[in-house]
């Protein structure tokens, strides 16, 4: 259902130049125009729901956004009116509290926007702490996989300590993010409320260049700036890059003990929010880094935050990065008998239903054709960057390059099959797509699934975890994997299976995946009282159909046979340093 604002009253106030109320049920979009001609902030908050928001132009969508993740909402969008030109703005609720389904919404437009404060008290940082731990020992299942009780209560008992301490939300945002990425998993997520840079200054003191990690050294990443492309950066501000490397690292989670992805992540995705929650926003910054074998120390002024996102967004990486991943999925020849299927992403289709796996079970058809016909007998499968998805899509795959029956696990089960602490549950976007709008739809929706209780654990039923036969015709040549630390969640349960039970040379880097074991399937999400952060886990831990390996120690992602290493040289000519190895290899 889709509804105007009723505008009740236009407040005037001194730096709005408007703002309304209304009120936001579940399945409804609100639409609003825009009333200033001028260029200014559009503010939408709601204290009930988490937003998304997109902005129309002559009844053509320009702009979409759900910058902030929490329930405690604030989306803000900057609007800059053409002459002549019809905007309207959308609104619809993605997720809200299990216990509030009709949300209260706020718009304005001003001139400028406050910064948010996250100020509470000791107590309620506690409070917190303590409602994030009683919900992951009720509902997370994964919790003492790779921890003991004595280490979770270890560190919960110096995060509370921590969190006493805590003087504004970034720092409990640290201790929370500690504790989160010390259990173990890649499905672990805790987020602010609102994107960190709303809680950020205004001011002109953002980093003035862009970092990447190359096997652990930290690579100026930006054309046109005062550094030359490639230098290695070693400390900023008097902190060491290896210092930098470790802290930055807390804010993304791996399974087991995987650090590469904990360790690069944040370079390519956090400097917008996660640097500047760590290490702090400054009006100068002193750069030490080499070049050409000589140290040299550099002291250049912060630039403003749009500023520092276009840098991001044009650094010199992202140009192999896009190139990459530009296709979910293709099949391309790289050289005299050696083909190579690339799948970006297990995420376009949503199961055997779904015509898109129809057309990829046509493509993949099409890819024997051609393995068969001209007799190849090296092939490579490339699923870097390819963070997951639908099982029934790398089931398909593993169909064609198998010839023994396998299950997606030997078993997997949860700790509960109805919903614990449902007064803090988020009902998700992912929920409401599939007409889950409460706890009473989660819960038979769980009991449907996972049916058998177990000594407190609830197993997957049998017949949704049935035995896959291999197709009929299997490729039986060499098989190369390509696998980087971006690999997860489907994608790395794939790479564990070809690892496992074929003859595939191994390439890249340790995956953040894990090899035997994960937390999958099913996410919940829940929000903390006081914050409003959100922190959410798979809840259904799964042992997978892999077989124990000498070089696959328990808490490792799948390792690779072949380990590749960037020079400075490939990083600036943007080499494919993996594809290198696998045509060097094949030479042997």
């Amino acid at each position: 259902m889709t509804r105007p604002f009723i505008i009740p009253l236009l407040l005037l106030l001194n730096s709005a130049y408007a703002q309304i109320h209304s009120d936001l049920k579940p399945g409804d979009t609100l639409k609003y125009a825009p009333l200033s001609h001028k260029p200014s902030w559009i503010s939408i908050h709601s204290e009930n729901a988490n937003l998304g928001i997109a902005l129309f132009m002559d009844g053509k969508k320009i702009k979409e956004q759900d910058d902030s993740r929490g329930i405690k909402s604030v989306e803000r969008l900057y609007f800059t009116p053409e002459k002549g030109k019809k905007y309207e703005l959308k609104v619809w609720a993605k997720s809200y509290v299990e216990k509030s389904k009709t949300a209260k919404v706020s718009i304005m437009e001003s001139k400028n926007v406050a910064v948010l404060d996250g100020q509470f008290t000791p107590d309620q940082f506690v409070e917190d702490l303590r409602t994030f731990r009683s919900i992951r020992e009720k509902a997370n299942s994964g919790l003492y996989v790779y921890r003991t009780k004595e280490q979770i209560d270890s560190i919960y008992q110096k995060a509370e300590a921590d969190a006493r301490n805590s003087k504004n939300i970034f720092d409990f945002y640290k201790v929370i993010a500690n504790v989160t990425g010390f259990e173990g998993s890649c499905h672990n997520y805790t987020d602010l409320p609102n994107h960190a840079s709303y809680y950020l200054t205004q001011k002109p003191e953002y980093l003035p260049i862009t970092l990447k990690n190359i096997d652990g050294r930290l690579l100026q990443d930006s054309k046109d700036v005062a550094l030359p492309l490639g230098a290695e950066i070693l400390s900023i501000n008097g902190v060491p890059a290896k210092e930098m490397i470790s802290r930055f690292s807390k804010y993304y989670f791996s399974d087991g003990y995987s650090m590469p992805y904990k360790e690069t992540t944040g370079f390519e995705r956090g400097m917008l929010d996660k640097f500047y929650i760590e290490f702090g926003t400054h009006k100068n910054y002193v750069i030490s880094y080499q070049w050409n074998g000589n140290v040299k120390e550099v002291s250049l002024p912060g630039i403003s935050l749009g500023n520092f996102k276009k840098l991001q967004d044009s650094r010199h990486s992202l140009t192999f990065d896009k190139k990459l991943l530009s296709e979910k999925y293709s099949f391309t020849k790289e050289a005299q008998g050696l083909y190579r299927l690339s799948v970006r992403g297990f995420d376009f289709a949503t199961g055997k239903e779904d015509p898109a796996y129809k057309k990829f079970s046509a493509f993949l058809d099409q890819m024997m054709d051609t393995l068969e016909r001209e007799k190849i007998e090296n092939l490579i499968i490339d699923l870097r960057g390819n963070t997951g998805g639908t099982g029934a899509l790398y089931e398909k795959v593993f169909s064609y390059l198998t010839q023994r029956p396998f299950r997606d696990s030997h078993y997997a089960y949860t700790k509960f099959n109805e919903v614990p602490m449902e007064e803090k549950l988020v009902i998700t976007s992912l929920f409401l797509s599939n007409g889950v709008k409460d706890k009473h739809g989660l819960n038979a929706y769980l009991k449907q699934l996972y049916p058998k209780d177990v000594q407190g654990k609830y197993y997957w039923a049998d017949d949704k975890n049935p035995s896959i036969m291999p197709n009929e015709r299997t490729f039986k040549g060499q098989l190369y994997l390509l696998v980087d630390q971006r690999v997860a969640s489907a994608a790395s349960h794939l790479a564990s299976l070809i690892k496992s039970y074929t003859n595939a040379i191994v390439i890249g880097k340790e995956t953040v995946g894990g090899y035997y074991e994960h937390n999958g399937h099913l996410p919940l999400v829940y929000e903390l009282p006081n914050t409003g952060i959100q922190t959410g886990f798979s809840i259904v831990h799964v042992i997978q159909d892999a077989q124990n390996l000498p070089d696959q120690k328990r808490g490792q992602g799948i390792m690779p046979h072949n380990k590749v290493k960037e020079t400075d040289q490939e990083f600036l000519d943007q080499t494919d340093v993996y594809l290198k190895t696998v045509l060097e290899l094949k030479k042997q």
